[in-house]
């Protein structure tokens, strides 16, 4: 897969930070696991099947990374979704990470970067 330094970084962190939710990578990067295009993404894109309110994994998801020396701005949470901005603060680099509530149909398929939701239908 090709990631940009500064999401594969927040990627690695996000879902070590987001276990206890079990998070799944999905969205650009998904696709690219499965070999549909070869691109990077602008955004990184998770999903849960935890039932755990999304305003409390937002909640973790934001102050994880600030613990870790990024900087973590709200966007917006609602019940089957959230969003927020992360900025690498030696850089200046941001990124939008959306957190999804989804139903997995099929085990996710494992890669080097994470689990990401499977392609099977």
């Amino acid at each position: 897969m090709k990631l940009t330094p500064l999401h594969e970084r927040l990627l690695a962190d996000i879902l070590d930070l987001g276990s206890p939710y079990p998070l799944v990578l999905t969205g650009g990067y998904a696709v690219q696991a499965h070999g549909l295009v070869e691109r990077f993404s602008r955004d990184l894109d998770v999903a849960t099947e935890s039932p755990a309110p999304m305003q409390e994994i937002v909640a973790s998801l934001t102050a994880g990374p600030s613990a870790r020396g990024w900087r973590t701005t709200h966007v917006q949470t609602d019940p089957l979704s959230g969003r927020f901005l992360v900025t690498d603060p030696d850089t200046g680099e941001e990124c939008e990470v959306d957190v999804l509530k989804e139903a997995f149909w099929a085990p996710p398929a494992q890669t080097p970067y994470g689990p990401v939701l499977s392609s099977t239908t």
